[in-house]
């Protein structure tokens, strides 16, 4: 029993029925499913393409995201409230921290190992708290509030929030 492809109409020998869809109960050529491939791959690339480029925007939004601590920017209204994010960073101390604040701790002196990695932490994470409200459509983030914690196994949390706003200059 000859196959007939559902796209073309072309016809196959018995030994088609190996190829074909038997969910879908139909028979697709070899040479129309590779160019549905080519058509998939095509469109796979175009979206990679408009991600990147919806990224790059994002992120170029991102670098003019206004944080503040306090419950409105100076010389700005509020036009939207878009909700409240937040960003968890999670960063593990190492052994060499360990040892290196030890000795500093036993001299009684300041750990620049531990506040340099807090404060990697810190940009990391409004980095990622700025990303986040551009990405929703927001230019600034108000009430925003650091917390750090203490985890077992030598890990220190860094948990910073805020309210996700648009706002625009009075006037």
């Amino acid at each position: 029993m000859a196959m007939t492809c559902t796209q073309c109409g072309e016809k196959a020998g018995p030994l088609a029925f190996l190829t074909m869809d038997l969910a879908a109960d139909k028979y697709v050529s070899p040479d129309c499913a590779e160019k549905r491939l080519r058509e998939i791959a095509r469109e796979a690339s175009q979206r990679s393409r408009e991600d990147r480029t919806t990224a790059a925007k994002i992120k170029a939004a991102a670098a003019n995201v206004i944080l503040t601590t306090t419950p409105h920017v100076d010389g700005y209204r509020v036009l939207r409230y878009l909700g409240i994010e937040s960003v968890e960073f999670v960063i593990g101390t190492g052994m060499f921290s360990e040892i290196s604040s030890s000795i500093a701790d036993f001299f009684g002196a300041r750990s620049s190992v531990f506040e340099q990695k807090l404060q990697q932490a810190k940009q990391h994470a409004m980095g990622k708290l700025k990303y986040l409200a551009a990405e929703k459509g927001a230019n600034a983030v108000i009430g925003v509030d650091l917390d750090y914690t203490e985890f077992n196994g030598n890990r220190i949390g860094l948990i910073i929030n805020g309210t996700l706003v648009e706002i625009a200059p009075y006037g």
